[in-house]
């Protein structure tokens, strides 16, 4: 079953050590763990739409989502603005390295069928009271793949613990226990 979540996860995989970011690429609840150095990369799957294949048979659908990755960089203010162009040269190579990691990873193409459009679009840069210029780009990277009827319909299963199995018959002296076994599986 290939689900959204599962494709961000394989996407933090593929960029992790792949781009300006380094290992500073974070999923929504790992955030936390960002030491504050720059430039940094935020991965979430920000919408999912499937379409259905017909009524013919089981429910299948093709599904598209947008995986949605923030890059933020930061570069210290200088009299001559260069760390503003610093700022954007960081934000456009992070842009296009993140494509080429998500897009050609094969832990990722495995799964899909296509990646069906990308966008990407650089925003905010802009000098702070800190005296940083600061910045943030949005990349956008489809994804399709299609769902059928076992990720949507999964049995549920009960979980056996002890299987006792008795066998019974006229063996041996009246009175004495009969012939039986009990099978423990280790969980």
């Amino acid at each position: 079953m290939t689900t959204s979540q599962e494709l961000r996860l394989i996407a933090v995989e593929a960029l992790t050590g792949t781009t300006l970011a380094q290992d500073r690429v974070f999923s929504p609840r790992d955030v936390v763990t960002w030491t504050g150095d720059y430039p940094m990369l935020i991965v979430t799957v920000s919408k999912a739409r499937g379409e259905g294949l017909g009524n013919v048979g089981p429910s299948m659908f093709d599904t598209t989502a947008t995986l949605r990755v923030v890059a933020r960089a930061q570069h210290n203010a200088t009299l001559d603005d260069e760390g503003s162009a610093l700022v954007y040269e960081d934000l456009e190579t992070l842009c296009n390295q993140v494509l080429a990691a998500v897009i050609r990873y094969p832990p990722m193409r495995t799964l899909l069928s296509e990646h069906p459009f990308f966008d990407w679009d650089l925003t905010d840069i802009g000098r702070e009271e800190t005296g940083v210029h600061a910045g943030s780009a949005v990349i956008d990277i489809g994804m399709r793949w299609t769902q059928g009827p076992d990720d949507f319909y999964r049995p549920a299963y009960s979980t056996i613990n002890t299987v006792a199995i008795d066998v019974s018959g006229t063996f041996g002296t009246p009175g004495v226990e009969q012939p039986g076994i009990i099978i423990t599986i280790p969980t």
